[in-house]
């Protein structure tokens, strides 16, 4: 009776899974990420790791080589994280998976940019 409820439970998911699939192909894919713009440091939560799409890092507005990292963020507890809206997330990914943000909370910051032309729901 076990094995017939587990079969059950594998067939539903597999049903599920398929039909997402299927559904999501025909589903609108537009996006709209939020405008990244260049702000004033001091507008800025901090301490304030911003990273470009060269993977250039920069906190609180001082530029520093990756291999500084570690280093820079040994006595933190939080980091704000803003990175370019078109960055791949495979960039961030990557970049959390750093042994140096173990013990750290990032925050990802986003800058939104206000459309005046047309109003957001």
């Amino acid at each position: 009776m076990a094995l017939a409820i587990v079969n059950v439970v594998l067939l539903l998911i597999m049903f599920f899974l398929a039909t997402n699939a299927l559904w999501n192909q025909s589903a609108p894919t537009e996006i709209r990420l939020s405008q990244t713009r260049a702000l004033p440091i001091s507008q800025l939560p901090t301490p304030m790791l911003q990273i470009d799409l060269d993977d250039k890092m920069s906190l609180d507005g001082d530029p520093f080589p990756e291999a500084e990292l570690g280093v820079r963020l040994a006595e933190l507890d939080r980091v704000y994280l803003l990175m370019d809206r078109t960055a791949p997330g495979r960039q961030l990914t990557s970049l959390l998976a750093d042994p140096v943000f173990q013990d750290i909370e990032v925050v990802l910051v986003t800058i939104r940019q206000r459309d005046t032309q047309s109003a957001m729901p």
